[in-house]
């Protein structure tokens, strides 16, 4: 059995309400790196592996956890955030400027639609994490960490509570449910892998 502790990155520039460009270039606020100092404290388990995204604020949350236990091997995955909105069409701007084309766009529902350069359609974005679920079942490490974003645990938590890979309804029940899941910054998400089975230690939050 293996344990699995995907954690969302701390307070970052976008959430903290100011102006972004790059997705992927989004740094932590000062908040967000007294947030990763923490979330390094209070884990006093020695992870086997790290993996981290592409995305520098979950490489920035995971710093302090990593200064902490250095000899502990990390990866780099495709488990960034969703961008469904093309960062050209939104340098510069804020979560409020934004908030009518994300509006816009959940309310199409269209789960294989691409936005413009640079985003990706709802189908490619969970297959893409479901792929990255399917590599840390093959991982032989017991105790692994995962730093990831919002969008992704939550359709991680998705997959697992359904077990459905090929799922036509996915972004419609994500729409209407998982954009519900209340997912704060550096909080932790637990799972364990047993004999083909994923089960949940501790949910990020109880839909009944």
């Amino acid at each position: 059995m293996k344990n699995v502790w995907f954690i969302r990155h701390a307070e970052s520039e976008a959430n903290a309400g100011l102006p972004t460009a790059d997705p992927g270039l989004i740094a932590l606020t000062s908040k967000g790196h007294e947030q990763a100092e923490l979330l390094a404290d209070i884990i006093n388990v020695v992870p086997d592996l790290v993996v981290c995204s592409s995305y520098i604020r979950t490489q920035q949350t995971a710093r302090p956890l990593l200064d902490k236990y250095s000899h502990v091997q990390t990866l780099v995955w495709p488990i960034h955030e969703f961008d469904f909105l093309s960062p050209k069409s939104c340098i510069n701007t804020t979560v409020d400027q934004r908030r009518p084309w994300v509006k816009s766009y959940w309310d199409a529902c269209l789960p294989d639609y691409v936005h413009g350069e640079g985003a990706e359609s709802f189908n490619s974005f969970r297959n893409r994490v479901i792929s990255c679920i399917k590599l840390l079942e093959q991982r032989d490490e017991a105790f692994i960490l995962v730093f990831a974003h919002g969008h992704v645990m939550r359709v991680i938590w998705q997959y697992f509570t359904t077990g459905k890979y090929d799922d036509p309804a996915a972004m419609t029940v994500f729409r209407d449910q998982m954009t519900l899941l209340p997912v704060h910054n550096t909080a932790v998400f637990k799972a364990s892998y047993n004999q083909d089975t994923w089960n949940i230690l501790d949910p990020v939050f109880d839909p009944s």
